[in-house]
């Protein structure tokens, strides 16, 4: 999904930049510090990281044409070859989250002890809908297999791994194969993400939820395959409603879910290559804004009718839970699992810095970009709750900005492929109006039918439908006006054979002079 750049677009990449740069600085102050350096010499070394980072993107971009055609031409290969990677760390990711929770035990979590199926216990009621759903899922399977508190950790197991792969196909198909490949790395190998599913938190339900609606978006602001060739079809408002209800319905769950109002609008008003009517486009807002108020109303209308408490009761609850607490700075953020981890993280990043002014037209990164940014700001504001506090996807909104900015560098514009493309050779322009007067010439000539014989053999008339598609016809054929000026004719080769008589004596052309014929000044 990309946008086309305007002066909102620069902002964004700045902001992108200061904070980029802000971390890399951190991470090599502390690097300094640890190798007994001066402080200054952290600069340093954010300098050269950020320079080795652009020289990185220029050479990646500089041979993207050719990349490009080897692409067209081994599609098939690469496309397997993708495969194969994606697959690979899929298992990958599933053997160090097998190995991982070998050691775990959380029969000590109090999710565990919420769930677990006992005599007489029932599911205690949460205004939090995230965890109260998360319950109410162990506690299902808790049922069905026991309790285990193993049990609990698959389910976390499975949640993350079909998020992560959910999430592949989505930012594969906005961003490109590169981006997504990068980020089903850090999803599947990252130290951060494997420890956190190894614990018993809302939190991987929550980010099911959201790869799976957001994977919905994709599909109904998607393109739509007509024949043997894929076409837009331009934009449906009804994609917008039902886009605003499933971000309402995310936003109910928890308050992370208003960044699904982003990508709803931002699908809305993404770069496409047909022109679409700027009423379409008001008409897909407003039922996007139209269907996520109703789509909160209903969750409301649902939660107070299950729990047997009155509207406005549920809905002071779900305000009082995320009602902020004042301004803080927070001691960390807690989204890298080590050091050697962020530095990984954030160097990709800063490819994004230039592979930004690669497309001149479009960008990708203003809705991850903003995620960012008010995930930290919600997170100094205390918006978040102590369930979720909102660093899981903090750091996923970082892992889509390294994949985004990574798959940038991989871009070619349009004229630069069509320059590798051979020259058909130029014909001389009297060339082409002596074949288009040939052609008209001709076409006039057939302009003339014979008039047609009858079954008894004397001259009949024409069917007046055949008569009016012949008229339609001629009318259709281009008629030159006559040159008054002659045009070149083509040069035909003759030969000389008639004998041309020669003498010695007629082959003197001196001028004979007098001599008092003296023209010196």
């Amino acid at each position: 999904m990309s946008w086309k750049k305007n002066a909102i677009s620069y902002l964004i990449w700045f902001l992108y930049t200061i904070m980029t740069g802000t971390v890399l600085l951190a991470l090599a102050t502390e690097a300094g510090k640890a190798a007994g350096l001066e402080d200054y010499t952290g600069i340093l070394i954010m300098a050269a990281s950020v320079a080795v980072a652009g020289v990185a993107a220029f050479l990646l971009h500089r041979f993207a044409v050719s990349r490009a055609s080897f692409a067209e031409e081994k599609g098939v290969h690469l496309t397997v070859l993708g495969a194969l990677l994606a697959m690979g760390m899929l298992a990958a990711g599933f053997l160090l989250r097998l190995q991982g929770a070998g050691g775990v035990d959380c029969s000590s979590s109090a999710y565990y002890e919420a769930a677990r199926v006992t005599e007489g216990q029932s599911i205690p009621q949460s205004v939090h809908g995230a965890v109260y759903f998360y319950v109410w899922l162990l506690h299902g399977v808790f049922r069905l297999l026991g309790n285990y508190a193993s049990a609990g950790i698959w389910v976390q197991i499975v949640l993350q791994l079909a998020a992560s792969f959910l999430l592949f196909l989505v930012v594969r198909k906005l961003a490109g194969f590169m981006a997504g490949l990068v980020v089903l790395g850090f999803c599947m190998c990252a130290p951060y993400m494997v420890a956190s599913c190894l614990v018993l938190s809302p939190d991987m339900l929550y980010f099911f939820l959201l790869t799976v609606a957001v994977s919905l978006m994709t599909v109904g602001y998607g393109d739509r395959k007509t024949g043997e060739e894929r076409e837009a079809r331009g934009l449906n408002p009804a994609a917008g409603f039902f886009a605003g209800a499933a971000a309402a319905l995310c936003c109910y769950v928890d308050i992370l879910g208003i960044l699904l109002l982003l990508v709803a609008f931002g699908g809305i008003f993404r770069y496409r290559e047909d022109v679409v009517a700027p009423g379409r486009k008001a008409a897909a807002a407003l039922l996007c804004a139209a269907g996520a108020i109703l789509g909160f109303g209903a969750c409301i209308l649902l939660d107070a009718a299950f729990s047997g408490k009155a509207v406005p009761r549920v809905a002071a609850a779900w305000l009082s839970l995320y009602r902020p607490s004042g301004f803080q700075l927070p001691a960390g953020v807690g989204v890298s699992g080590s050091v050697a981890e962020s530095c990984l993280l954030f160097g990709i990043m800063a490819l994004g810095i230039f592979s930004f002014w690669f497309d001149k037209r479009k960008e990708r990164i203003s809705l991850a970009v903003l995620a960012a940014w008010g995930i930290m700001a919600a997170g100094c504001f205390g918006i978040f709750t102590d369930e979720m506090p909102g660093f899981l996807f903090l750091y996923l909104s970082l892992v889509l900005l390294a994949g985004m900015g990574f798959g940038q560098c991989f871009y070619a514009e349009p004229a630069a492929r069509e320059r590798k493309e051979p020259a058909a050779a130029e014909q001389p322009d009297w060339e082409i109006l002596m074949e288009a007067r040939d052609g008209a010439e001709a076409g006039q000539a057939r302009s003339w039918p014979e008039p047609e014989r009858a079954e008894s053999g004397q001259p009949g008339q024409k069917q007046p439908a055949e008569a009016a598609q012949e008229a339609a016809q001629a009318d259709r054929q281009v008629r030159f006006l006559e040159n008054p000026l002659p045009l070149p004719k083509k040069h035909v080769k003759r030969v000389m054979d008639y004998s041309l008589p020669s003498g010695a004596q007629d082959d003197d052309f001196d001028y004979p002079v007098a001599e008092g014929d003296d023209f010196d000044v």
